[in-house]
């Protein structure tokens, strides 16, 4: 039993008087300052042992304190080689090459990304989809949330939802489905002696789906429940607000479904727009694992080959409109105020996107960004402070946020608005930072390849949204080139137009009319 040298607790060994069972009066212990011998342990263990057990008082004297002599560790020194200041190490380039998954079209022209990884029994199927809720009719928002969850649980084929369920739960295989702005995806993990069993099911999933109507009842059922405590989550109440103030609220992207919509969507709905959006042509089909692509391309063939349509809706995004600072106040009685600060990101392909994903690093990156370390470290505002930058089919979205008490929010507020339009003004990035993001850039890159399902989704996504061929393998030079004047120059937009979500209880928050004129919305869903 290992006991660790640690100051004496008056106050919590000494503590005559107090009893211990049955009246039992337990007397202090002897006290040990600096250091234990190994006599003094176990008078303490047995003296503890005797009095947890024994049925009669036991009565131990007090110890004199010893005194031990100064242990040898504090002075011991570090080997040359690790008493260094590990700030000053410069970690070599790191080197790796990018797989490529194999990618065949079939007759039909549907696509198919192939990258075998025989390191695991198990083989992972999915779909890429071009169709997603910026498809939906305006009157119909939420139809396809419901669509995803009905195509998994509704039946395929031959086989009603419960035999479907029951065939997917004896063969251990998880299937599941999901929706996002612009796309949909549908992914069956099974083990590799079951592909041949399983890929003809995963195809009726997607070409032949049942749609069972109580399942749908279920599926709208589940949706409307989520909108009514949608309202309880103040994030989700900040990022959805955050989102209608960048892209407007009748937006493709900023837009919602509501309860009147997702009543308004029928069965039959849910299966005109699958008919009409879902087929070969708008699908990628990504299958990683362990496999024999030459035996698997026969089977793809056979259960695929037939699939037809899939035409993708044509999507109007719009003019995007100039934004102007303003400050939007959601009331909330929280102990915790969400400040959420917008503006517009990088469109896909853009040279953009660049300097601003450096940008982004040396403003909100965790534990070396200039929101957190200022905000967070310095100031003591907040538990965290943070920033965030993508792409978009126009525009994409910058993000910047925090929690911080109702009372401080101005003060993290003046912190965050000046950092923001400083590093493009009068506090530009220095060299020394603009070297650590390109080495958190470069470092953390290989991450998004750590493994075969992550590589072939990659490229399917990237192929989707019609990037260059040379993307990946020109990223990290096209990284390493940007200079600090290219950062800066790119940075002004961030400090454009800022879009500053407030939400919290506002008899707490003080005057926030000098970042910009004040407006309250009681309600996200009808802000306009």
């Amino acid at each position: 039993m290992a006991i660790r040298d640690r100051p004496a607790q008056r106050d919590r060994r000494h503590h005559r008087g107090r009893s211990a069972g049955r009246g039992q009066e337990v007397l202090r212990e002897g006290e040990l300052r600096g250091g234990h011998d190994g006599a003094a342990v176990k008078r303490l263990l047995v003296a503890s042992l005797l009095t947890a057990c024994a049925p009669a008082a036991i009565v131990t004297r007090p110890q004199e304190p010893l005194i031990a002599e100064p242990t040898r560790t504090a002075a011991r020194q570090l080997p040359s080689a690790l008493d260094v200041d590990p700030t000053t190490i410069a970690a070599p380039p790191l080197e790796f090459a990018l797989r490529e998954p194999r990618i065949i079209t079939l007759a039909n022209g549907l696509q198919v990304y192939l990258l075998e990884d025989h390191t695991t029994p198990l083989v992972l199927l999915r779909a890429l989809v071009n169709s997603g809720a910026v498809d939906e009719p305006a009157d119909k928002l939420g139809l396809t949330s419901i669509m995803s969850s009905v195509l998994t649980t509704g039946g395929a084929g031959s086989k009603s939802p419960q035999e479907l369920e029951e065939f997917l739960s004896f063969h251990a295989a998880d299937l599941s489905a999901g929706t996002g702005d612009e796309s949909s995806t549908v992914q069956l993990s099974i083990r590799s002696a079951d592909l041949q069993t399983l890929l003809p099911v995963f195809a009726d999933v997607l070409q032949r789906p049942r749609f069972d109507e109580k399942r749908f009842e279920i599926a709208r059922g589940r949706l409307l429940e989520v909108l009514r405590r949608r309202e309880d989550r103040p994030d989700s109440v900040a990022s959805r607000a955050l989102s209608k103030a960048v892209f407007g609220p009748d937006s493709l992207l900023g837009r919602e479904a509501v309860e009147r919509t997702v009543k308004a969507v029928t069965l039959g709905d849910v299966k005109k727009f699958h008919a009409a959006t879902w087929g070969a042509s708008s699908t990628r089909l990504i299958i990683t694992g362990d496999f024999d692509a030459t035996a698997l391309q026969k089977l793809l063939e056979q259960h695929f080959a037939s699939w037809k349509g899939g035409t993708a809706a044509v999507r109007n995004w719009g003019p995007e409109k100039p934004l102007q600072r303003r400050v939007i106040v959601v009331p909330r009685t929280i102990a915790q105020a969400k400040v959420r600060i917008g503006t517009f990101g990088y469109a896909r392909r853009s040279e953009l996107e660049y300097p601003l994903r450096l940008a982004n690093t040396v403003l909100g990156t965790f534990g070396v960004g200039r929101l957190y370390r200022e905000i967070r470290d310095e100031k003591g505002l907040a538990y965290s402070a943070y920033s965030s930058v993508g792409p978009g089919p126009t525009s994409g979205l910058f993000t910047a946020g925090f929690d911080t008490r109702p009372e401080q929010v101005g003060e993290a507020l003046e912190a965050a608005t000046r950092i923001l339009s400083g590093v493009s003004t009068n506090d530009a990035v220095t060299a020394a930072e603009l070297r650590t993001a390109k080495d958190v850039a470069l470092n953390t890159f290989a991450f998004r390849f750590d493994g075969a399902a992550k590589i072939a989704f990659e490229r399917a996504q990237l192929d989707l949204y019609d990037y260059p061929p040379d993307y990946l393998s020109t990223w990290r030079q096209k990284i390493s080139s940007v200079t600090v004047d290219a950062l800066s120059k790119s940075s002004a937009q961030l400090d454009d137009g800022l879009q500053i979500i407030v939400v919290g209880p506002p008899g707490k928050l003080g005057d926030l009319s000098r970042f910009g004129p004040v407006s309250t919305i009681n309600d996200v869903e009808q802000f306009r």
